[in-house]
């Protein structure tokens, strides 16, 4: 049994870990495509962009005033992913720097020169702020990712320059300008200081501690401390059990603790309170390693006093471990995890409902055989439990909803790639 659990663990946390080197769902990684916004994917689509950058293109006059940049998508469609940036001509460097308006949507590369996305949620609109280093005529020009496999290059700058404007326009340029540098301040007031961009390392580091807590529950109820109580003959299980389920927990809590102080993240208050359940989760962990190696045998005086407090730890390890994979399953915003993980916290307060009726049935029928007959202790000892194949059903069920979470964390944040 211990060497499937492994294999599966090396299965499917083996299976997470390849976001680290496959997942570019964050465009921070997209540093080296700055230069000519390429994306590949394969070939682009030729059906018209439902995406559009607003403005197009801006005569600037009065350079260090910020421009608002907008991309937006048309009535239904959504876009994953983008980079965006600003050029005076098709084969020039990025001109202007970029700074943040919506952090949960974009992230700056290439020294602010380029916005792209820090995570493939759809979005409908992105807002930046674009402030030119000098004057004259600039394009704004992106590339847009709706899936994997349909996006849209950017469209190319022309080379030859626009016709002189005349009086008319320039009066409206200058008043387009005018506008612009009302409004500006307003829009310095609620982005003066943005908070920092949620980095691509938040999901990465979640995903990881997930697959190491649930592989930590699975330990723990694979050589659960009940084991010990009903069937004192295999304390050796539980012991090894109690033994590895908090070496994982631990690695997990590294793993939080280096993405909480080293990054800020979109849900950061759920992180916050992932990361104090996690380390509380430990705790747990070792006061019950500590008590299953106070264990207390059939005959000795301190028994009853060892098993109520094995349970009480038993209970709290389990509420406070459960507690952390539901609020680092929700920071992944699908419901059907959340769901997933709530029949599998049922199912497992079912185990523990089971196997302690499942003694007391056991207890009562021996009282009432031996009240019967003479002496039947032997009989009794040579069948087989019934609450031993309740066990298995329930390990095996127990596995299943390990390998779904960890295989459906794993899925859900390849989609977000």
């Amino acid at each position: 049994m211990y060497n499937a659990c492994a294999f599966l663990f090396l299965s499917f946390f083996g299976f997470s870990m390849l976001k680290f080197i496959t997942c570019y769902s964050d465009g921070s990684l997209l540093g080296s495509e700055c230069k000519g916004l390429d994306i590949s994917h394969g070939a682009s689509s030729n059906n018209d962009s439902p995406f559009k950058v607003h403005p197009e293109e801006r005569n600037v006059i009065n350079k260090n005033e910020s421009i608002t940049v907008s991309l937006l998508a048309d009535h239904e469609a959504q876009f994953r992913g983008f980079m965006l940036d600003v050029r005076r001509c098709e084969k020039c460097e990025s001109a202007g720097m970029f700074s943040l308006i919506d952090p949960d949507n974009s992230v700056l590369i290439c020294g602010g020169r380029v916005v792209t996305q820090p995570n493939n949620i759809r979005k409908k609109e992105v807002y930046v702020l674009w402030t030119p280093e000098e004057t004259g005529l600039f394009f704004f020009r992106a590339v847009f990712v709706e899936s994997y496999n349909t996006y849209w290059r950017r469209n190319l700058i022309p080379t030859s320059p626009p016709a002189p404007t005349t009086k008319a326009t320039s009066h409206i340029t200058q008043a387009n300008s005018r506008d612009t540098s009302q409004t500006a301040p307003t829009i310095f007031q609620t982005t003066s200081t943005p908070k920092p961009a949620p980095p691509p390392e938040c999901v990465k580091y979640t995903s990881c501690a997930l697959a190491l807590l649930l592989f930590s529950r699975l330990c723990f109820l694979g050589g659960s401390s009940l084991l010990m109580i009903i069937r004192p003959v295999s304390k050796k299980a539980t012991m090894i059990a109690s033994v590895t389920e908090p070496a994982f927990k631990i690695i997990a809590a590294v793993f939080i603790l280096i993405k909480q102080i080293k990054y800020v993240c979109v849900c950061d208050s759920l992180q916050i309170a992932f990361t104090a359940f996690t380390v509380a989760a430990v705790v747990s962990s070792l006061l019950h390693t500590i008590t299953v190696f106070l264990y207390c045998g059939p005959s000795h005086e301190l028994r009853k006093c060892w098993i109520c407090g094995i349970i009480m730890v038993d209970l709290i390890n389990t509420v406070i471990t459960a507690t952390a994979i539901f609020l680092g399953v929700w920071c992944f915003q699908e419901h059907w995890l959340l769901y997933l993980m709530g029949g599998f916290f049922i199912w497992e307060f079912m185990f523990y409902l089971s196997s302690v009726c499942f003694k007391q049935m056991e207890k009562y029928q021996s009282r009432k055989k031996l009240k019967k007959k003479g002496n039947q202790n032997n009989i009794l000892e040579k069948r087989t439990s019934p609450w031993l194949f309740m066990f298995i059903i329930f390990s095996v069920f127990n596995v299943m909803f390990t390998a779904a979470l960890m295989t459906g964390v794993s899925l859900v944040d390849r989609e977000n790639c």
